[in-house]
């Protein structure tokens, strides 16, 4: 199996699981915030489903975009307007663009570097990898946001 589709593989389950855990909350907890301060379900699975989106053509391009205030802004009233269902179709259909993509990466470009999140050059595969992380990273902050709501 080749790397580009491994990655894609697990791109599309952690996705599924962050959206599986998410749906089976009562609808009324999935905008629950801890202490009225901490992220809710929802805002969380938005923000994965439109990060997702713009991994799409940072792996098209193999470039990070340049975070201006006004697409933060956009970023931040975009995550704000979404429903649960629309987050969730919204995060399918990006992780399946996705997957595509990591699918189409050509072998040589696997440890090529390029500018990512934070100082340091990443390596390629390293950035094909991030929406799979990140999706497992909120699977467990939602985990424990139902904990705290007493759903164990």
């Amino acid at each position: 199996m080749r790397v580009q589709d491994f990655i894609a593989e697990e791109t599309e389950r952690a996705s599924e699981g962050l959206i599986d855990i998410t749906t089976q909350m009562d609808a009324d907890k999935t905008s629950w915030s801890p202490l009225d301060e901490g992220r809710t379900a929802l805002d969380q699975v938005a923000e994965c489903a439109l990060i997702c989106g713009a991994m799409v053509k940072v792996l098209a391009e193999y470039k990070m975009p340049e975070f201006t205030p006004e697409m933060m802004a956009e970023f931040e009233t975009s995550k704000a307007s979404l429903t649960l269902d629309e987050a969730v179709a919204l995060l399918r259909e990006n992780t399946k663009a996705l997957s595509a993509v990591i699918r189409a990466v050509p072998d040589e470009k696997l440890e090529e570097e390029m500018a990512f999140w934070g100082p340091e050059k990443w390596k390629v595969a390293s950035v094909m990898n991030y929406h799979n992380w990140n999706s497992v990273y909120h699977y467990g902050q939602i985990s424990y946001v139902q904990t705290l709501y007493g759903d164990k």
